[in-house]
């Protein structure tokens, strides 16, 4: 059996040679104006308010999600086999019993 060229390297040479003709045609980027009219667009008080309210309140899972950054990135995070399956039962006996 003989493996030629006509794979992997013929679509990466012509994807090569499909760049090389468009930077050789000098084809540049067009940028067209476009002139619309502005819209305005109004928030209410209370949505502002509550904009506030959930940019300044932190998550309660925000300790956890950074303590599990910090694991991973320093390669101590450990994965549990068994709280993994313990989960995945309990989803799937809840899944059954709702659907029962």
């Amino acid at each position: 059996m003989k493996i030629g060229n006509n794979g992997y390297n013929q679509y990466v040479n012509n994807v090569r040679q499909n760049q090389e003709n468009t930077h050789s045609k000098g084809l540049a980027k067009t940028t067209e104006t476009v002139n619309e009219e502005s819209v305005t667009v109004d928030i209410s008080d209370a949505a502002k308010q509550l904009a506030k309210t959930k940019s300044a309140e932190p998550s309660a899972m925000t300790p956890n999600v950074e303590a599990i950054k910090k694991a991973v990135l320093n390669g101590t995070y450990t994965v549990s086999p068994e709280k993994i399956a313990n989960g995945m039962m309990q989803a799937m006996n809840n899944k059954r019993e709702f659907t029962e």
